[in-house]
Parts: C-alpha cells; sequence; structure tokens
C-alpha cells in the first residue's frame, strides 16, 4: 500500500479527549447521533470521523477552525495545524430538516505541526520559498473539460480563449510558508448559478493540506476549505492532480452545488498554468 504523506507531517502523537458535550434532541422521532473520532497514527494533527448514525438521517460536521471546515460525508479526515483544543460537533436531521440532534467531542492536538518540503510541494508552492506560487487557468484548448463521470468529459470542452476575461485574471497562490491558499482574483469571480455573471468573491487566506496517493487510482490530492474553491466556483474542493510540472498543473474534481453539496454526477477537469 502506498506511503500516505502529508504535505505538514508530525513526529508526536497526540491526545484525543473523549469529553462529550450534553446530547439533545428537538424531536424524540430522532435518535440521539453516534461518532467515533480516531487519530491518525503518526500525525497528531489528523484525525478520521466517522457518523454511525442512522443512514437515513442528513448529517452536518462543524470541525471548529479544521480542515475542512465542515463535512455532510459519513466519514472524513480532519486537519488542524495548530496547537490547542478543539470542538468537533456532528448535526442530523431528517430530511425534511425536522428532528435536529447534535453531539460534540473534544480533541487536542499536543503540538504544531512541523513543515516538510517534498518535490512535488516543490512544484506546487514555487520551490516552497516564502513567495508562494500562484496558478492561473489555460489558455489553450480544452483548459476547461465537464463529464457525467471521472475520466468522461463528454459534456463540454472550452475552446481555445474560451473563458471570460474574468476568469484569465484569477491567480489561485500557495505558499508553503503556512500552507497558505489564496484566490487573488481582483475581486470578482464569475458566478455559474447567475448566467456566469461576473460577482464580488473574497474568499481570504486559508489553509490547504496535500496528500500524497490519497485520490482515485492512487493519485495525489489537494484539499482546500469546503468554502473556497479553485478555478470554477462550482468545483469542489478536494483535488486530484492529474499532472503538476514547474508551468502546468491538472486537476480533477467533482462538480457542487452553490450550497457546497457535491452533485451526484458531474467532474472537471481543469488545466491552469504557472501566472507569471
Amino acid at each position: 500500500m502506498k506511503h500516505i504523506i502529508y504535505a505538514i507531517l508530525v513526529t508526536t502523537f497526540c491526545s484525543c479527549a473523549p469529553n462529550r458535550d450534553e446530547n439533545f434532541g428537538l424531536d424524540g422521532n430522532v435518535s440521539k447521533p453516534e461518532m467515533s473520532i480516531t487519530p491518525v497514527p503518526n500525525d497528531g494533527n489528523r484525525f478520521v470521523v466517522r457518523d454511525l448514525s442512522n443512514d437515513n438521517y442528513v448529517r452536518l460536521w462543524d470541525f471548529n477552525k479544521g480542515n475542512p471546515i465542515s463535512s455532510t460525508k459519513v466519514s472524513d479526515t480532519v486537519f488542524y495545524s495548530k496547537a490547542g483544543e478543539y470542538y468537533i460537533t456532528l448535526n442530523i436531521s431528517k430530511a425534511d430538516g425536522s428532528g435536529i440532534s447534535s453531539i460534540t467531542t473534544k480533541v487536542t492536538v499536543d503540538q504544531n505541526a512541523v513543515a516538510s518540503c517534498s518535490p512535488t510541494l516543490a512544484l506546487l508552492t514555487g520551490d516552497c520559498l516564502p513567495a508562494g506560487k500562484c496558478w492561473t487557468m489555460s489558455r489553450k484548448a480544452e483548459a476547461v473539460k465537464v463529464g457525467p463521470t471521472y475520466g468522461d468529459f463528454s459534456w463540454f470542452k472550452s475552446p481555445v480563449n474560451g473563458l471570460q476575461d474574468a476568469q484569465y485574471d484569477d491567480g489561485f497562490c500557495f505558499s508553503f510558508d503556512g500552507f497558505v491558499f489564496q484566490n487573488k482574483n481582483n475581486g470578482g469571480s464569475v458566478d455559474p448559478w447567475d448566467g456566469y455573471k461576473v460577482k464580488p468573491y473574497d474568499g481570504g487566506k486559508s489553509e490547504f493540506i496535500f496528500q500524497e496517493g490519497t485520490g482515485i487510482n492512487s493519485r495525489d490530492q489537494i484539499i482546500i476549505p469546503n468554502d473556497q474553491f479553485m478555478g470554477t466556483w462550482d468545483s469542489d474542493n478536494v483535488m486530484d492532480v492529474i499532472k503538476l510540472t514547474e508551468t502546468e498543473l491538472v486537476i480533477r474534481t467533482r462538480l457542487r452545488a452553490k450550497d457546497g453539496t457535491p452533485a451526484a454526477e458531474g467532474w472537471f477537469e481543469l488545466t491552469f498554468e504557472k501566472k507569471n
């Protein structure tokens, strides 16, 4: 099995305190949620969470300053880069939103994560130098491809210079120093849910995670917070790396709805080039 390497590695193991806050249910017909939290071996800043509740419920994880910030998955991995205590909350409800119930567990991270630069991270972040590295959408044909499944892009392929000017001036920047991701879009991004109009957007700065071999077909992955995007606003925050060189980055990621929920079907393949 290929070894999984986080962009951020630690040598100390964290303590995970199973202190649960009071459970509450607003509807007696909804069972109290159950969850498990397991520290990742040899990585004291990362935890695997799993919803053990009834599969018929709708779930929402709140990771309290973690990366990702939230999730709707049955099982997910959350990363905390700084030492401290964090509260992980699992909210569940019926499909119609009724019968909300919640449970919270505290986890403790003992140390700040220690950074280690790999050759792949050097390509992504500009040799791991403090200035970082920015990527922008490529102007070549098929820079944006869309299709129903992973690897099938029969729905749409962009022509040469086929995107809006507001997309070509966007910079998606990665800094090894602090593992910072920033969408530098000059104040506006193209809104796919409103006629592809340019709308004000400021995602601020956030942390990113790089994982080796955890994607489909053992591809590396870039993960940014759920409320961030790279390339197109309706692309998911978990991205498989298809190609990464000094001058080109190609990723595959799911389509997602405006509320951040991944679509039942639909995938992007997005091609970026190094931004000068």
